[in-house]
């Protein structure tokens, strides 16, 4: 009886799942090139975006629960990558936090730019991925409309 009872359990979870709707969604990852070696990815803009945010390469790592070190060794290679500048830092501290104050991090404009450009393709790509639920027309209109 109990055999019975045990199969017949596993029989109806089988059934369940046959009939649930499965739900398909498409993902991607954007990075922007230079020379084939990657420059900004998802992470890389979080990190610039914190640095935007704080002013601050100390509080951007804190924020993404990172190390000084690991951001700083990012905008290293960025900037080797690159061939310019990536950040502008004025020595002194952080305000607000008891450490001398007055110190901050900004980005060069040219990296401002190519951050921006890397948000408006990643928000162009999402828009699109979220049209191709409606069909492919839909997408290629919202493609278009980028254009």
């Amino acid at each position: 009886m109990r055999k019975l009872l045990i199969e017949s359990k596993v029989t109806k979870s089988l059934n369940e799942m046959k009939h649930r709707k499965k739900t398909l969604q498409y993902a991607f990852r954007l990075y922007l090139n230079i020379d084939g070696k990657r420059l900004i990815g998802k992470g890389g803009a979080e990190i610039l975006d914190s640095i935007v945010r704080h002013r601050s390469i100390t509080a951007a790592a804190e924020e993404l629960g990172m190390s000084y070190r690991f951001v700083w060794n990012y905008l290293d290679r960025m900037k080797d990558r690159f061939g310019k500048p990536v950040i502008v830092t004025r020595r002194g501290g952080t305000l607000g936090t008891g450490r001398k104050g007055g110190g901050e991090t900004i980005l060069t404009p040219p990296v401002k730019a190519l951050l921006k450009d890397y948000r408006t393709k990643e928000k162009l790509l999402h828009k699109a991925l979220q049209a191709t639920r409606l069909g492919r027309d839909a997408a290629l209109t919202c493609l278009d409309q980028a254009n």
